[in-house]
């Protein structure tokens, strides 16, 4: 376990669209240390080097990537935010998801997941139900009861999470703009005993 891990969940094999299956472990890291953070940061630019549907339209600088962990960092230590790692064999992150509860006193059953990306050799449908089962695990543990998010219309994720049990609520036309082009967005949500539900009785196959 690594010694940032609050939790940690050794997960058979995700399967990337490569089709090779590759063993993953989750873990819940309660520390964020600078080490940790470039490592983080090296995964995100490895994304971003290839599509633009993280918030950012390409790889950011050391200064600029070390701003952003550095407030993840601050975030993580101070509760406000949970932040779950997938990583492969040789302890290399490979995935990243942030889950944020609502702060406001009505609506503290329900938090956002955010900033989800996964590196491009280890993408597939059995990685995203396997993340998706260690927050729906984690909101079991700190109380939330329903679980949002947004992202870009018509890309894979967008149609992964509809799949998982997730219902689009609204669309906005104007989500986000990259180069000069304008992109709609869909935001969700879902009850975490819904969700739970559909993963239990989907197979992997029926979603690919």
């Amino acid at each position: 376990m690594s010694p940032y891990a609050t939790t940690e969940t050794s997960a058979p094999r995700a399967r990337p669209l490569s089709g090779l299956a590759k063993p993953i472990r989750l873990e819940w890291v309660r520390e964020f240390p600078q080490p940790l953070q470039e490592e983080v940061l090296a995964l995100m630019n490895a994304v971003l080097a290839r599509e633009t549907t993280i918030g950012f339209a390409g790889p950011l600088t050391y200064n600029e990537g070390m701003r952003w962990m550095a407030g993840t960092a601050r975030a993580v230590a101070n509760g406000d935010k949970h932040l779950l790692l997938f990583r492969d064999t040789d302890d290399k992150v490979v995935g990243h998801v942030l889950m944020t509860p609502n702060a406001l006193p009505n609506c503290r059953h329900i938090g956002e997941i955010s900033r989800t990306f996964v590196h491009p050799d280890y993408r597939g449908v059995s990685i995203v139900r396997m993340g998706l089962r260690s927050v729906l695990d984690r909101a079991d543990q700190i109380g939330l009861e329903v679980i949002q998010l947004d992202v870009r219309d018509g890309t894979r994720i967008a149609k992964l999470w509809q799949a998982l049990g997730f219902q689009v609520v609204g669309k906005m036309e104007d989500y986000a703009r990259v180069n000069g082009e304008s992109f709609p967005g869909l935001f969700m949500y879902q009850h975490v005993k819904v969700l739970r539900q559909r993963l239990e009785r989907t197979a992997d196959d029926t979603l690919s």
